[in-house]
Formats: structure tokens, C-alpha cells, sequence
């Protein structure tokens, strides 16, 4: 195992991520599962109002990943915002900035997987095909394209990332299409009904799950290695965000204005998939099904068994106390191999205790989970962004890429951040009670801090 580590530190990954490739990693890695299988809850949270939170959602979110922009092109890394971080706030924070958005997408492992395996269901359900038991075939549709995923992910990040781009076509298709078929359907009496049928805290509460929904366009911030030229990635982060507050913003408003409030399904079945199935029967929500699977597997093939692998392996090829094996890069095929099965099997496992545990709640405290963790990662790469107009003014110059309308944006970025925790936190304990909010902002901060803590003893001394 060890000659194989020392191979391995002598290969590179592979530079073969084109534009488009990143691009569609991007949008598959935001037009997920959150869309179709939470946003249900979003619109039983605010009603009608629900557009005006996911647009809020979707422009802060696009503020973020603007801000980042400059970091990318500076100084690309497999690694994210680490090597960012550490030179702009100090090394203490850089194992925070980076770990916490690959816990983010671990444990999406868990909730993506679930939704993938839901779909999956639905789909035999609509084509005639009865299975019975759905905590069961859930669970196991669940792991198998989880391990399906990770299977192409070690073959290659080009095979990977060409799938994703042909399975993302496909979704941005059959999106567009949903919203232009729906549009002449759409009854503005039902925008009327329900604005905000729980008041102001209720709109407050589905930011969160609009910007859950919004998530994951900065996955490409770690594919600095891997991208043919870094400002594709800062392009990327432009224009998928754009990609996918048009999309949301229309299928949002077809699916509020052609299914009534108190028709809404807030879970098994996708928001879409039920305003399809009204206006075209069966066909319509198989479509839709197709869609929601399409989502939620692109965010499972290169958010889930990408993003996470990258980040253990940059971890390991710098030096830090963690496992060596998780440096190992495949010879022939140059990707991460064993970091690759390592989030498969915690992916797994979390599938089968969300499965135990009850699918709903599991599946909202997961997903809360991955917000908290994402806006801690984002909170210390916002903060390195700054920084780096502040201490490098002469290196920005020369950047071929620059942050817009600064210092409005990430000013924007900011405010957004504080707006996410605390609808966060509002939401919770709306929706699920004080001891499901309890337990899960109490879990998040346990890890957070033994993440901050462990810090010291996973930099080497030596660095």
C-alpha cells in the first residue's frame, strides 16, 4: 500500500474539464433533488409567496459564487478554498473553510440518495410496475446508483463529467419544456389564494429550502486542477447561476399557478411531478418523475462522488495527519479512487439509517445539515475573497476575471449568509418543533467545533 501511495504522489489529476463540462456540473450539482422532492415544503411554509423566496435565495446565491470568482483563477486547487484560506485568514481556519462543504455534500449523500431511490419508485409506480414496500426499495435504489456513480467517477472524471453534461441536457430540456406546455395552463387566482398563509415567519422559512434548493454551484471550486483553464470555472459560476434562477423561477411559478394550495404533496412525490400529472395524466408525471431523477442523480455523480473525494485526496497529498490512502490516485485513471469508496460507503451508510429512522424527517434534518455546513465553508471563503482585494490589489489587476459590481456583491454575499441561518433556524423549529431544532443545530455545532479543534493536530508541525 505504501509503494502504491508513492506512485501515486508522483501523478497528477487530469486536466480534460472543458467549459460546458464544468458548467454542467455546476447546474447538476444545484438543479437537484431539493427542487423537486423540498420544494413541496416550501410551498406549504409560504404559499404563493414562495416565488419571491426562491428568487431571493437564487440571487444571493448567485452573489456568493460570484464572490469567489477571483479566488479561482488566483490560485486553482483541487482542494477549494483551503490554500485560500490559509494564506489570507491563517492556517487554523483553512481545514474548516474546505472539510465543511465536503460534510455538506456527504451527508447530502444520505438525502440526495434517498430522493434518487424515491424517484426511482415512482417511476416503476407509473409505468404499471408495483413494488410494494417503498422504505425498502427506496433504500436499495438508493445505494445502487449510488455505487453506480461512484464506479464512473473512478473510471474517470471525463467520463464522469461527459454524463453529467448529457444527463444535465437532458434535465434543462425537459424543465423548459415543463414551464412552456404548464405556462397557458396557469390560474393567477391560485397566486391570489394563500400569499403567505402562515405570515411573514412562514415566507422567512422557505428562504432556507429555496437556498437548499439553490446549493452547489461552488462544487466547481474545487475542479481547479482538473479544469483546462480556471477562468472557465469562474465563467461557470456565472452563467450556471443564471442557468438555474430562469429555470427555477418559471417551473416555481407554473407549479404554484396550476396545482391549488391545499393540493400540495410535500414529500414522495415531486411538486412537478404532481402539476404535470393534472394537466397531462400519468404521462405528464412520468416525464416530470424522469426529471426528478435526472436532478437528483447529477448531484450524486459529481457533487456527492466528486467534490468530497477531491477534497480528502488534496488533504492527503499535502500532508496532513489524515489517512495516506486517501491520496492514492488510480495510475491509469487519475482519479481518487479510494477517497471515491470511502464517501461511497458513508453515503451508504447514511441512506440505510435515513431508511430506519423515518425518510421525511431524516430527510429535512439532512438537509439542513448540508445548509449549515455549506454556509460555514462559505463564510470563511467569502471572508478570504475580501481579503484578497485587500491585501493583493496588484495580483487583481492582472487577473483575467473580476468579482462585478463590487463591493456591492459580495456585500450582498454578507447579508445573505446572516439571512440563511436564521430562516434556517426559524424553519426548524416551525416545522419540525424545538427538540428536532434542538438536536439538529446542536449536532451541527458539536462538529463544527471538534472540526475547529481538531485542526492543530491534523496540520503537521512540519508545514
Amino acid at each position: 500500500m505504501e509503494e502504491k501511495n508513492k506512485e501515486a504522489q508522483k501523478l497528477e489529476l487530469k486536466k480534460v474539464l472543458s467549459f460546458w463540462m464544468i458548467w454542467g456540473i455546476a447546474v447538476g450539482a444545484v438543479v437537484g433533488d431539493g427542487i423537486f422532492t423540498f420544494t413541496g415544503y416550501a410551498v406549504a411554509s409560504a404559499g404563493s409567496s414562495v416565488i419571491i423566496a426562491y428568487l431571493i435565495a437564487g440571487i444571493t446565491q448567485m452573489a456568493l459564487m460570484l464572490s469567489f470568482g477571483e479566488l479561482v483563477v488566483w490560485k486553482p486547487s483541487a482542494g477549494g478554498p483551503s490554500i485560500w484560506v490559509k494564506e489570507l485568514l491563517g492556517e487554523k481556519w483553512e481545514l474548516v473553510s474546505s472539510v465543511s462543504y465536503s460534510i455538506g455534500w456527504i451527508i447530502a449523500g444520505g438525502s440526495t440518495g434517498l430522493a434518487t431511490g424515491t424517484y426511482v419508485y415512482w417511476l416503476l409506480d407509473y409505468a404499471g410496475i408495483h413494488l410494494g414496500n417503498i422504505t425498502l426499495w427506496v433504500t436499495v435504489f438508493a445505494i445502487l446508483f449510488n455505487v453506480i456513480f461512484a464506479i464512473m467517477n473512478i473510471l474517470g472524471v471525463d467520463i464522469a463529467a461527459k454524463a453529467q453534461l448529457i444527463m444535465v441536457l437532458f434535465l434543462v430540456a425537459i424543465m423548459v419544456a415543463y414551464a412552456a406546455f404548464a405556462t397557458p395552463h396557469i390560474n393567477f387566482s391560485y397566486f391570489k389564494e394563500n400569499f403567505m398563509p402562515n405570515g411573514f415567519f412562514g415566507f422567512l422559512a422557505a428562504i432556507p429550502i429555496g437556498v437548499y434548493a439553490y446549493m452547489g454551484a461552488s462544487t466547481i471550486i474545487f475542479s481547479g486542477e482538473e479544469a483546462k483553464r480556471p477562468i472557465d470555472i469562474s465563467r461557470a459560476l456565472f452563467w450556471s447561476s443564471l442557468t438555474f434562477i430562469i429555470l427555477y423561477s418559471w417551473d416555481l411559478v407554473c407549479a404554484v399557478g396550476t396545482i391549488p394550495y391545499n393540493e400540495v404533496v410535500v414529500f414522495y412525490q415531486a411538486l412537478y411531478s404532481t402539476s404535470a400529472e393534472r394537466l397531462w395524466g400519468p404521462a405528464g408525471g412520468l416525464i416530470i418523475t424522469f426529471g426528478a431523477w435526472l436532478a437528483a442523480a447529477t448531484c450524486i455523480l459529481m457533487g456527492i462522488m466528486y467534490q468530497p473525494p477531491r477534497n480528502l485526496y488534496d488533504l492527503s497529498r499535502r500532508g496532513y495527519k489524515v489517512p495516506k490512502w486517501w491520496g492514492y490516485l488510480h495510475p491509469k485513471y487519475k482519479t481518487p479512487t479510494y477517497a471515491t469508496l470511502f464517501v461511497l460507503v458513508i453515503s451508504i451508510i447514511l441512506v440505510i439509517l435515513g431508511a430506519m429512522a423515518g425518510q421525511t424527517t431524516v430527510y429535512a434534518m439532512l438537509g439542513y445539515s448540508l445548509v449549515w455546513a455549506w454556509a460555514v465553508s462559505w463564510i470563511f471563503t467569502l471572508a478570504a475573497a475580501i481579503q484578497l482585494r485587500k491585501k493583493h490589489k496588484d495580483v487583481i489587476e492582472k487577473l483575467p476575471w473580476k468579482v462585478p459590481l463590487w463591493p456591492l456583491t459580495p456585500a450582498f454575499a454578507v447579508i445573505s449568509l446572516g439571512l440563511i441561518f436564521f430562516a434556517m433556524i426559524l424553519d426548524m423549529f416551525l416545522s419540525y418543533g424545538a427538540l428536532t431544532a434542538f438536536v439538529t443545530i446542536l449536532g451541527n455545532l458539536t462538529w463544527t467545533i471538534l472540526l475547529i479543534i481538531a485542526t492543530k493536530y491534523i496540520i503537521p508541525k512540519n508545514k
